[in-house]
């Protein structure tokens, strides 16, 4: 169900809201939310697959996304359904994250996912997401649901269209991608449900294994991601944890840490639960109430006024590589825009969640490059 926006600290209230004229708060920033259902069935390996590698795809496709000026917040929820190994009285599917802003732990849950038998109850997933995630309040966002499957979309003892009704009326998109026969019955309910659920249907092949065009520049995004790396200062409790999900990471994407990079050098790759360079900038801690031990070591037994310094330099390290990986992109982006189309790379998850995402959001106000 819908709830307010996640409670912020008071420095972080300080600095993402904005006094106005008559003591009136300026909205919060404008926020994208994409929830993401994958039937882990037996057949969906190839789906399973693709959402790995193609996630940091779909990320950069949304960098350059504004409203009112703004780049907005990106959050990512995912679950996995159809699957025998959850438990049958829960409908057979999984929450494996609520909506984060910290999109490594996105890639995480998705490695963790094995598929194994099937009983694919599209409904139940749709209710659950609905009622479990924590979606934004304000009218102004954009909300969004992507099923993917290939059984019938009416299995299960929660009626499909009152799921996607409890959606509809929570302004929640719902958008239904079939990995089947294009010209099948079945596909018929998945784009019956897009179509009540004012999203877009789409029917992809889920074994088309995952291709990413090499470029002369990748080689240098490698090196520079690498360098990225080092300027995440792990801290309190989750920093380790968060560091070595990064590498871990990093090492999963593949053939993909190209894309993973990019995404890495935008707005959207956050982490202030364990890295102090992003808490500092979004005001989730103070250097001044940080206890000594939760400090990286390379901070313990300094001044304030040198940490801030040593902070502020790595800020400005960061942001340097960040945009060498952002000329590079275009160079990159350029190059593979001159090379033969492949049409056949339009089956895929990336390409029909990319061509329903641009649609949807200008519609919502936000603004997308041509």
């Amino acid at each position: 169900m819908f709830q307010f926006k996640r409670t912020l600290s008071v420095g972080a209230i300080a600095t993402s809201l904005t006094m106005i004229t008559g003591g009136v708060w300026a909205a919060e920033k404008p926020t994208i939310q994409i929830a993401i259902l994958l039937d882990s069935s037996n057949s969906m390996d190839g789906l399973i697959d693709q959402t790995r590698r193609q996630l940091w795809t779909v990320v950069n496709a949304l960098t350059d996304v504004r409203k009112d000026g703004e780049i907005p917040d990106l959050e990512v929820a995912l679950y996995h359904y159809g699957n025998d190994s959850l438990p049958p009285d829960e409908g057979f599917n999984r929450q494996l994250t609520d909506f984060t802003a910290e999109l490594d732990g996105v890639s995480e849950a998705l490695f963790t996912i094995r598929t194994n038998g099937g009983q694919e109850y599209s409904g139940w997933v749709i209710q659950d997401a609905i009622n479990q995630l924590n979606w934004d309040s304000d009218p102004e966002d954009f909300r969004t649901i992507f099923i993917a499957g290939n059984e019938p979309f009416d299995q299960g003892s929660v009626n499909w269209a009152e799921a996607v009704n409890l959606a509809k009326n929570q302004d929640v998109l719902v958008n239904t991608i079939y990995c089947g026969n294009a010209e099948s019955r079945e596909r018929d309910l998945w784009a019956a449900g897009a179509e009540l659920g004012d999203g877009a249907n789409f029917n992809i092949d889920q074994n088309r294994a995952v291709v990413i065009q090499p470029s002369p520049y990748d080689a240098e995004i490698r090196r520079l991601n690498d360098e990225l790396n080092q300027t995440y200062l792990p801290y309190g409790s989750l920093g380790e944890q968060g560091l070595e999900r990064q590498l871990v990471q990093d090492a999963n994407a593949g053939a993909a840490i190209v894309t993973r990079g990019i995404s890495k050098s935008s707005a959207y790759y956050r982490n202030s639960s364990w890295d102090l360079v992003d808490a500092i900038a979004e005001a989730e801690v103070s250097l001044e109430t940080l206890a000594e031990t939760a400090l990286p070591e390379e901070l313990q037994g300094l001044s304030l006024a040198e940490q801030e310094a040593y902070i502020a330099n790595t800020q400005a390290e960061r942001e340097q590589i960040q945009a060498q990986i952002r000329d590079l992109t275009a160079q990159r982006e350029a190059y593979l825009s001159s090379l033969p189309t492949d049409e056949d790379a339009k089956d895929t998850l990336d390409y029909v969640m990319i061509q329903a995402l641009r649609s949807q959001l200008a519609r919502k106000g936000f603004v997308l490059p041509r």
